[in-house]
């Protein structure tokens, strides 16, 4: 199959990236399975193996999208399109829609909640590659938060009262200290039991993750999927966190627990713990790794060239 991927930001990622670490995996697994790709997205884009066309306007991409292209997957609301486009094709939302009626039939979203906020049906799970995490079974004292600390919804703020409250030692990645200011918890979060390293990336990431005995994610948010769920549990390390979202679908009693109320948090602490490392990794490699989140668009893309009417 030729495939072609659209994307708006340069490839790849440097240090975070959700949309694009996720179309760079995807590149990734097709290549091994012996598909050609062929990627459209910003001057500078380079991936191994992949044609890399740049394409910096709109106009740019509609003509850099080659037209033996068996299918062309987008990943850039910016950059559908046309109504007479003569090619198969489809539309990934990476994040939350503020106004559905502007979502294209096409489109596919990344969980069951996801699609059901957006009133769609169509939905393909993300995927990790756990190449890039290490297992670990033993773990040390202190608990992980690593998401944007800038962002409010994110929890930074709340994460660091439980570790207050409850005299946990807590590791915080995403930002530093100072990003507080603008998401609440600055004062609170000069504390001995406080860490902040920064925004990781690589091995010192893949260390943080396997070596914490649990992440905390008590977002404010509806997360559409949040890949560093799956990320932890890839590295063995299990998940507390509320239930906002795609959560409650992504993290099952034997992975991780919820909690809605501070007063709960011991209780889902416990639980949390008591789930084995290595269920966490089996878990996340058989429904959210990357070889299976290809292989399920592959079957998407299959049905949608044979003329199968998937989006109704």
């Amino acid at each position: 199959m030729k495939i072609c991927l659209v994307c708006d930001t340069r490839l790849p990622a440097k240090k975070y990236g959700g949309t694009e670490r996720v179309v760079e995996w995807l590149v990734m697994e097709f290549l091994k399975i012996g598909h050609t790709v062929v990627l459209v997205a910003p001057t500078g884009t380079a991936l191994q193996g992949a044609l890399c066309i740049p394409a910096d306007t709109y106009e740019q991409v509609l003509r850099a999208i080659p037209r033996d292209a068996d299918i062309v997957h987008f990943h850039s609301h910016s950059w559908l399109p046309p109504s007479d486009f003569e090619l198969s094709w489809l539309y990934t939302l990476h994040g939350n829609s503020p106004d559905i009626s502007v979502l294209p039939k096409n489109t596919v979203f990344i969980s069951a909640n996801h699609a059901e906020r957006h009133q769609g049906k169509l939905f393909v799970y993300n995927g990790v590659n756990p190449e890039e995490f290490v297992f670990r079974e033993q773990k040390k004292d202190y608990l992980l938060f690593f998401s944007l600390i800038r962002r409010k919804v994110k929890g930074a703020a709340r994460a660091i009262q439980l570790a207050r409250r409850y005299r946990i030692p807590a590791v915080f990645a995403g930002g530093s200290r100072i990003d507080l200011i603008k998401a609440d918890g600055f004062l609170e979060s000069f504390h001995p039991l406080i860490k902040f390293v920064g925004k990781v990336s690589g091995n010192a990431k893949a260390e943080y993750f396997s070596n914490a005995k649990a992440l905390l994610f008590p977002i404010d948010w509806e997360e559409p999927f949040g890949l560093v769920l799956i990320e932890s549990l890839l590295s063995g390390t299990p998940i507390i966190a509320t239930p906002r979202g795609s959560v409650p679908e992504l993290i099952n009693a034997d992975v991780g627990a919820l909690f809605t109320d501070d007063d709960m948090f011991p209780d889902a602490l416990e639980r949390a713990l008591a789930c084995s490392p290595k269920h966490c990794r089996d878990w996340a490699l058989t429904h959210y790794s990357s070889a299976v989140c290809a292989t399920n668009y592959l079957n998407l893309y299959e049905r949608i060239i044979s003329g199968e009417n998937v989006f109704e």
